[in-house]
């Protein structure tokens, strides 16, 4: 995978709707509420907690999180709480992952992870057959 180059593009229109554009050819993505996926989209390009990845100037790949608390992202993670943003907490929370071949997902997450190595990380993973969703974390070892 060595022709997958990682960037962080600008917040603006043309960029969210190559994003948009992009993101709305896969599940789960493609069944939610637009104005949602808009939302969470312009959230994460506006704050810089994205990555696009790609092959030959074309996107093939796209991670998304906010930044959170760890108290927020274990509350959400045992399904005892909202997943909301708390701007330069101590956890991050994937929320969107799109990859045009499995083959891009391993590259994207040691990526994303390499930019966030000081926070622990939460995600939640909704399958596209009948496995349904999981959540699940990687939590940073205290001092």
């Amino acid at each position: 995978m060595s022709n997958l180059l990682f960037t962080r593009i600008p917040s603006n229109p043309v960029s969210l709707g190559l994003v948009c554009n992009f993101i709305a050819h896969y599940p789960p993505f493609d069944g939610y509420e637009f104005g949602l996926m808009v939302k969470t989209l312009r959230y994460q390009l506006d704050q810089q907690t994205h990555m696009i990845g790609s092959i030959d100037d074309a996107i093939v790949a796209y991670v998304g999180w906010i930044q959170t608390s760890r108290e927020i992202a274990e509350a959400w993670a045992t399904n005892g709480g909202p997943l909301n943003p708390f701007p330069g907490g101590d956890a991050t929370a994937v929320t969107v992952l799109a990859t045009r071949s499995s083959s891009h997902i391993l590259p994207m997450i040691k990526e994303a992870k390499r930019i966030n190595l000081d926070k622990s990380v939460f995600w939640k993973r909704d399958f596209i057959d009948s496995r349904g969703s999981v959540k699940r974390a990687v939590r940073k070892r205290d001092a």
